[in-house]
Formats: C-alpha cells, structure tokens, sequence
C-alpha cells in the first residue's frame, strides 16, 4: 500500500527532494535565488493550475484571515514596546515585487506539494513525518547555522530553526485535516509584511522565537478544538467578533502613536535642510533620551517651529546645523528644547502632512 502511494506521486516527490537539495548547496547563491528559484516555481505552478483549475473554498479560510491578521496587528504594535527599526530591505516598486515573487512562489508552491504528498498517503504517519523533516530541511541555512560560533548558534537555533520545525509540523498538520490554502495564508502573512512595511518591530532572538511558538501552540488550539470540530464548526463565525475590537485597538494605539505617547514619535519634514540624510517629504522617527552627543541629530521646538538639526557641538547650549547648510544655526538651544533623537526615517510618507499642512495655512 505505502509503495504504490509513493509511485502514485513520485514526480512530486522527487520534486521535493531536488527541491530540498538545491536550496542546501545553493542557498547563498544569487543565480539561484534570484532566477532558478523563482523559474522552478513558476513551472510548477503554471502546470499545477491546468491540472487543477478548481481551488477550494471552506469556511474555515475566513477565520485563518482573522487569526492571520490578529497575530500580524499584535506583531505590529508590539513595535510600540519594544521599539521599531528601519526595515532592511529595498522599498522600490521592482524590489518589492521581486522580493515577493522570491517569497510568495515557493510559499504557494511547497504547500500544494505538501497537501498532494500529505493527502495520498494520510494513513501512514512515516511518510507524512519524512515529507515534513524534507520541507524543514529546505528551509534551513545550513551554511550560517555551522558557520555561527557557540552563543549566535545557540540564537538561530532558537530564534529560526526551532520555529521552522514548530510551524512545518502545524502546516502538515492543517493539510492533513484541512486544504492547502489555510497554511498558505498563515505563511502568507508571517512572511509578506516585512517586505511591505517600511518599519518593523524591534526583535531579539528570544521574542523572535517566543513570539513564533507562541503562535503556532495558540493557531493548532484553536484548528484542533474550535475549528476541525464538527459539532462547533458552525460557532467559528462567531471568532469574527475577535477582528472589531482588535481593529479599533489598533487605530487607537496608532492615533496616540502619532500623538505622540510613546517614546517613539514621527514627525514629517517640510524641507530639505537636512538632505541627503533624509528630505522633504519623509517622516522620521525619533526617540526621547537623555543621553545627546555632537553628531546626533535631534527633534528640537525654537518658538513655535519643529527643526530636525544635527548637533555640532555640547556647551552651555546645543550648536545645531542642517546637512544641506554651510552655517551653523544662530538658534541657542537648551536641554530642555529638545524632544528626541533622530532613529530613522521613512521617504515620502510625510508628504500627505504636508499638503493639509499647506492647504490650511494658505486658508488663513
């Protein structure tokens, strides 16, 4: 029986494992990422559609996109505690796409395989785990995990590799019981924002992976004994509730956000006297220390203005100058001026500020 499951789908099987292979010894390679990678999904999908134009719908993909978005709201504003970096990558249009198409092929793509191999051979719980360990073991950098001393080994292993293993077993868990869309869309979710968003929370290896097994224990709990039960499945819309005050509870921490309650504030920029640091139009985001050195730059009030200068020189007073100036400003700043430091910025989220900004004093 388990032989003639296995030849049933052998090609998706090899697939798998050249799959596997090939992200192993050529994880680090930018040929690879940057163009075999995407053209193998690509294929794959393109056949995939022809032989399975039907893709199904249940009802449990609704609350997957609750749950998704709850835990993505969560993720997002824990920002607000911890604090919020600069994300690292490229946000032009064309890195966007091809950092999502890197991303999103192989999300798509290895779930399908996973649901097709998982769901011909249900019955026999060996092949489901060597499926899963196959799919762990492709997502792996192996090269940085051998590569890192004993105390960064110690961190990937508890910030990446267990959380790989943890959400692996989930995702085979939800195609035996389930369809393939719902870990596509907790996948989905855990990998797409980052690309998206131009800050991200600040993390350290043990959140990353706390927050990550937190997840998956709370996301298989609520499958296991809300979900895949027959006799609640027709209570789950009632999880919809979870999404409204989730909802305004964001808005509301966003609204004291730009209000500055926080120890993060943004403020937009209405010129260029600091360019090339950053321009007109760009937001940055600045923090409330005690601690200012010649070379930071700072958030100060003079009269009834906001000037983002960086600090020449520490005397009795603050000596501030812009980027773009050749003269240091005549302003005498106190300690007592200043409201932050200057962390990072955001390009050309300050502009809509700008206009109502515009737009209101020529009223007057």
């Amino acid at each position: 029986m388990f032989k003639r499951k296995i030849l049933k789908n052998k090609k998706l099987f090899w697939l798998l494992i050249i799959y596997a292979l090939s992200n192993i010894f050529l994880y680090n390679n930018n040929f690879y990422h940057n163009f075999l990678k995407p053209l193998f999904w690509i294929s794959f999908l393109i056949i995939f559609y022809y032989q399975n134009s039907k893709w199904l719908k249940k009802k449990e993909i609704n609350i997957t996109l609750i749950i998704s978005i709850a835990f993505f709201i969560i993720y997002f504003f824990s920002g607000f505690i911890f604090g919020f970096n600069k994300s690292p990558y490229d946000h032009t249009l064309i890195s966007i796409l091809k950092n999502l198409g890197k991303v999103i092929l192989p999300i798509v793509g290895l779930e399908i395989i996973r649901y097709k191999l998982i769901k011909s051979n249900q019955n026999y719980f060996g092949f489901r785990a060597l499926i899963t360990i196959i799919i762990i073991v492709s997502e792996i950098n192996f090269k940085a995990l051998f590569l890192s001393h004993n105390i960064i080994f110690l961190h990937y292993l508890f910030s990446i590799i267990i959380p790989i293993i943890a959400k692996n077993i989930l995702f085979t868990y939800l195609s035996l019981n389930s369809h393939y869309d719902i870990p596509i869309i907790i996948k989905f979710f855990d990998e797409v924002p980052k690309f998206l968003l131009p800050i991200i929370p600040y993390s350290n290896w043990f959140t990353l992976g706390a927050f990550a097994l937190i997840k998956v224990l709370i996301i298989y709990y609520l499958f296991k004994y809300f979900i895949f039960k027959p006799k609640t499945i027709k209570h789950v819309t009632k999880l919809s509730k979870i999404l409204y005050p989730t909802t305004i509870m964001a808005a509301i921490i966003l609204v004291l956000f730009m209000l500055g309650f926080f120890n993060y504030q943004p403020i937009a920029i209405l010129s260029n006297s600091m360019n090339p640091t950053f321009k007109r139009g760009d937001v940055v985001i600045y923090k409330n220390t005690e601690n200012i050195l010649p070379g930071d730059i700072i958030v100060f009030k003079y009269e009834s203005q906001i000037i983002v200068h960086r600090v020449v020189s520490v005397s009795e007073y603050y000596v501030t100058r812009g980027d773009a100036n050749n003269t240091v400003d005549y302003m005498k700043i106190k300690k007592e001026d200043i409201k932050g430091v200057y962390q990072f910025h955001i390009k050309y989220l300050g502009y809509p500020a700008i206009w109502l900004n515009e737009f209101f004093t020529k009223e007057n």
